[in-house]
C-alpha cells in the first residue's frame, strides 16, 4: 500500500494525552502554530509581543508542546519540528479529532461505569448521541439542519482520508453508476468521483442530512457526477440496476436485523454480476486497549463492531457470491469486504 494512504494516521501522535491534546489545542487557538508557521524561528519575546499570552503561560506551553515533539529549541530560538510540520497538510484531521474527543470526553468521565455496564442507559444520557440523533434527520428545519452540520463535519473529515485507504483496496474503475447508502456528506462518494470521471454517484441518506450534503459537494467539480436521494434506505424504493452499492462506516450502526436488510436491499438494486463494498471498522481482536485521547469518539462505538465474519454469513444469505474480505490495520482494523451478486 502506498505509504501515502497511511500518512494521515501521524496525527494520532500528537492526541495521546488530555493535557498534550489541549495543549496543542491552544496552541492552535491564539495562533502559535501559525505564526511559528509564518516566521519559523521565534524567539520568547518576539512571541510575546505578538500573541496574547503571559510569560509563565507561554512557557508553560511551549514546554508541554516540546515534550510532545511539536516544537524544538535552537538556542534561544524555537521553531516546529519537521515531523509535525508534515502533519499539517492533514491540519483539517487533527482539528476535527481534537473537537471530537472534547466532545466525548465529559460522557467519559462522568459515566464510564454507566459506559461498561449498562450501554443503553450510558447511550440516553450521553451528550454525543444527543448530537447524532437519528430522529432528528427527517424534518428539514434550521435547527436540524444546524445540528447535523455539526456531527458531519466530523463524519466528513474522517472519510476524506479513509476513502483513500480503500480506494487503494479496491478498483473502482470499472463502475459507472455507485449509490452510497448513509452517505452523509457525500464525501465518500465525492472522493470516489475525484478519482474516477465516469462515475456517476447517487449518496442516499435522510432527508435532512441529503440537504446539508447537497450545500457541500454543490461547490465541488465533481458536483455534476454526485447526486442525493432523500429516503429512509430500509423501507423506502431506491434507485436500481447499479454497477455497485457502497456502505461505509455505517452498518455497525444497526442492530443485525437492520444490517440484513440494508444487505437485501442492496441486492436488489445491483444488475446482475453488480458489486457490494462495505468499508467498516472492525471488532479489537489483539487486547490492544490503551486508547489514546484522540480515540475517544470511535471508542464509544466499540461494542458496535463486528467480526467480518458477520458480513460474510449475511451476503451469504443474501445470495451473493464471490465474497472477498481483507482486512486493513489503520487507527484500528477496518475490513474491506466485496461480493457480487
Amino acid at each position: 500500500m502506498n505509504k501515502k494512504n497511511y500518512e494521515y494516521l501521524t496525527t494520532d501522535e500528537y492526541l495521546q494525552t488530555f493535557i498534550s491534546t489541549q495543549a496543542l489545542k491552544a496552541a492552535l487557538e491564539i495562533g502559535l502554530i501559525d505564526y511559528f508557521i509564518k516566521y519559523e524561528q521565534l524567539k520568547i519575546d518576539q512571541i510575546l509581543s505578538t500573541i496574547k499570552i503571559d510569560e509563565f503561560g507561554l512557557i508553560t506551553l511551549i514546554n508541554i508542546l516540546k515534550n510532545n515533539n511539536i516544537i524544538e529549541s535552537i538556542d534561544d530560538k524555537y521553531q516546529l519540528t519537521e515531523k509535525f510540520s508534515s502533519v499539517l497538510k492533514y491540519r483539517d484531521l487533527l482539528e476535527a479529532k481534537i473537537e471530537f474527543s472534547n466532545l466525548v470526553a465529559p460522557d467519559i468521565m462522568n459515566s464510564f461505569s454507566l459506559f461498561l455496564n449498562k450501554p443503553n442507559e450510558f447511550m440516553i444520557q450521553s451528550r454525543l448521541f444527543e448530537l447524532f440523533g437519528y430522529q432528528n434527520c427527517f424534518e428539514i428545519s434550521k435547527k436540524n439542519i444546524d445540528l447535523a452540520k455539526r456531527w458531519m463535519k466530523f463524519t466528513t473529515v474522517y472519510t476524506r482520508y479513509e476513502a483513500s485507504v480503500c480506494m487503494h483496496h479496491h478498483d473502482f474503475s470499472g463502475y459507472q453508476t455507485l449509490m452510497d447508502i448513509g452517505g452523509n456528506s457525500g464525501e465518500f462518494a465525492l472522493q470516489l468521483c475525484t478519482n474516477h470521471r465516469n462515475l456517476q454517484a447517487t449518496v442516499v441518506d435522510l432527508p435532512v442530512v441529503c440537504e446539508v450534503g447537497k450545500e457541500y459537494i454543490k461547490q465541488k467539480p465533481q458536483s455534476k457526477q454526485i447526486s442525493f436521494f432523500k429516503a429512509d434506505a430500509l423501507s423506502d424504493s431506491l434507485p436500481n440496476n447499479l454497477d455497485a452499492v457502497t456502505f461505509k462506516s455505517i452498518l455497525h450502526d444497526w442492530p443485525e436485523e437492520a444490517t440484513a436488510r440494508f444487505i437485501e436491499r442492496a441486492r436488489d438494486c445491483l444488475k446482475p454480476g453488480g458489486s457490494i463494498i462495505i468499508f467498516e471498522r472492525g471488532y479489537i481482536d489483539n487486547n490492544d486497549y490503551s486508547i489514546p485521547y484522540g480515540m475517544l469518539p470511535i471508542f464509544l462505538f466499540i461494542r458496535h463492531f463486528r467480526n467480518p465474519s458477520f458480513y460474510q454469513q449475511q451476503l451469504q444469505q443474501a445470495g451473493f457470491k464471490d465474497i472477498s474480505i481483507q482486512r486493513i490495520d489503520l487507527d484500528m482494523p477496518f475490513y474491506l469486504i466485496a461480493a457480487k451478486k
